[in-house]
């Protein structure tokens, strides 16, 4: 299997590299955080100006068509930089449900105003109750007229922070509580609806995740709604292709934290020598650069997935499920070779732990994954 890069995929890897050499200087991503957003709108005007935001879409919507290779090319390097815009939430996960399942209007205007970086659309469907299951969903919606009320509770709405609109799912309201005998049924009821940030009879809360980022709940009480195309398959389909992207981001965030610790073990003196001398710090980052070349090689594979079928999600997930646990492990162990200055503001260390407990419980902590690939 050829895993060279192509032209296109090197210069947009160096357009990304740059773009962080740029903006992830000393304390600047903390500065980014604190913004009410959790990112600074200049760096995601920048990102759209360059064509980052455009890359999930499809040519037929103004984008540029990305495959999960590029998204690699993308995601890696902001990992790396542990950047603080919601490439992943916004664009990959909503933008490219909206491509999906989005009639011409309004979602051709919100698809454009996504990809000049002017709006921002977030994903409200997960539930309390549905834990890790993306086919459970109880909030519900009626029709009225040519749109919908929808009535629910939604929490972990990724990218929050500056969300202008948001894509939620709900099923019919006569259906009586979901049980386990009405999955499949369930899942084929679900449908999607857009709503604006502001319509009246929603109350939103937001929060920050372990990472900074800001999240919110939603509680929809008769909120009106604009239906859109598809259904649960067209979630299940971008659902693997935010995994790719979030595994590797998590890559990226591993090589920089692998590097990092490599380069203190070196410098940081016990007993009279460098702590890096001692053989069984020595066997530990062995078994870390282990664990970080198989991550790789997983996500050189899900790089080359065609996310239309089912066996390549399936792969997908059980790649996923590798990844999260390898990169939980060598990142508490950056953590701990560091000792106490692994959670200092002064080092990425600990910053890189949070970002990786988000990633890897994205859709499902490694246990779920596995049982989705078995």
């Amino acid at each position: 299997m050829d895993f060279d890069l192509t032209d296109e995929q090197i210069l947009l890897s160096n357009t990304v590299e740059k773009f962080v050499r740029d903006r992830y200087g000393d304390g600047q991503r903390k500065a980014y955080l604190d913004n009410k957003a959790g990112f600074d709108p200049e760096g995601w005007r920048i990102m759209a100006e360059t064509g980052l935001c455009a890359l999930p879409f499809s040519e037929s919507r103004g984008g540029i068509g990305g495959t999960p290779g590029d998204l690699v090319c993308v995601m890696k390097p902001l990992g790396a930089s542990l950047a603080a815009e919601p490439m992943i939430a916004g664009p990959v996960l909503a933008g490219s449900l909206l491509d999906r399942i989005g009639g011409e209007d309004p979602a051709d205007a919100w698809m454009a105003r996504m990809i000049d970086g002017s709006a921002h659309v977030s994903l409200a469907h997960m539930e309390k109750a549905a834990r890790f299951r993306l086919d459970y969903v109880d909030a519900r919606y009626r029709q009225n007229g040519a749109g919908a009320l929808v009535t629910g509770k939604k929490t972990f709405v990724l990218g929050a922070g500056a969300a202008d609109a948001f894509i939620v799912s709900a099923i019919p309201a006569g259906w009586s509580r979901p049980n386990s005998k009405q999955a499949a049924a369930r899942a084929a009821a679900i449908r999607f609806f857009l709503v604006d940030a502001n319509a009246e009879g929603m109350t939103r809360r937001d929060y920050r995740l372990t990472d900074g980022s800001v999240a919110c709940e939603l509680d929809l009480a008769n909120v009106s709604a604009q239906p859109l195309n598809g259904g649960y398959p067209d979630l299940d389909v971008v659902a693997a292709r935010t995994k790719v992207a979030a595994c590797a981001d998590m890559l990226g965030v591993m090589e920089m934290l692998f590097d990092a610790t490599l380069e203190y073990v070196k410098i940081r003196e016990q007993f009279g020598q460098p702590i890096g001398k001692f053989q069984v710090i020595q066997h530990r980052l062995a078994d870390l650069y282990t664990s970080l070349e198989f991550s790789r090689s997983h996500v050189h594979r899900m790089a080359r997935a065609d996310v239309e079928k089912e066996e390549d999600r399936r792969m997908i997930a059980g790649s996923k499920a590798f990844i999260s646990e390898a990169a939980l492990t060598l990142a508490e162990e950056a953590v701990q070779l560091h000792g106490g200055m692994g959670v200092t503001d002064e080092l990425p260390i600990g910053d890189g732990l949070k970002r990786i407990m988000v990633l890897s419980t994205l859709f499902g902590d490694a246990s779920t994954e596995l049982a989705r690939y078995a």
